[in-house]
């Protein structure tokens, strides 16, 4: 197995380190230079958008980091990092993993650009106001479920929690935890994990 990723902050990468290591798979990691190797055409081949996550399972290339996660914890069905097909906890399993990308993810990326990554006078204010006023309406809806219960699906940790805590880990990074306790409370849950000291800082 090999995780095609880059030596950047707030990469989605993250996530795949981190549940390969809740899993306790070896897996091999290829850090590529964003702005020429992830441009050549073997790499193209990988993934044709150049960017990262990729990764290689059995000859087969996988890109996206959420469908990674889902694809590990299928695979892996025995460590209980995804409910049982046709269960109400699957289908919010599905919710919170396609909730994380298609609303999470691109504002708070973004936010981290304009506010540290990006120098001064290429950052755009008014990109910060919206990510802004995108989690002003998710960390409520986050905080509705942990506000009643540890992790996103019932009482178990499952893969829905490494593709969301990505968000949260990097939202904390950036103060957006401030005035939201069941939030601050979830990422101590998660950073306690041991995977989630192996993926984050190498542990």
């Amino acid at each position: 197995m090999k995780l095609y990723d880059a030596a950047m902050p707030g990469t989605r990468g993250a996530r795949v380190r981190w549940i390969l290591e809740e899993l306790g798979i070896p897996y091999d990691v290829k850090t590529l230079d964003l702005r020429k190797d992830a441009k050549q055409p073997e790499y193209l081949e990988i993934h044709p958008h150049g960017r990262v996550p990729a990764f290689e399972i059995e000859g087969e290339a996988i890109i996206e980091s959420a469908a990674i996660c889902m694809q590990l914890a299928d695979l892996h069905a025995d460590r209980g990092l995804a409910p049982k097909l046709g269960t109400p906890e699957r289908a919010r399993w599905y919710q919170w993993i396609v909730y994380a990308p298609a609303t999470l993810d691109g504002p708070i990326v973004e936010r981290l650009f304009h506010t540290a990554l990006l120098p001064p006078d290429k950052r755009r204010p008014e990109l910060v106001e919206r990510a802004d006023a995108t989690w002003k309406t998710a960390a409520p809806f986050l905080t509705k479920t942990l506000s009643k219960q540890d992790w996103l699906v019932g009482d178990a940790f499952t893969a829905a929690d490494v593709v969301v805590g990505y968000d949260v880990a990097l939202a904390a990074n950036m103060g957006m935890l401030e005035g939201h306790p069941a939030l601050q409370a979830y990422l101590g849950r998660l950073s306690s994990r041991p995977a989630f000291v192996k993926a984050y800082e190498g542990g």
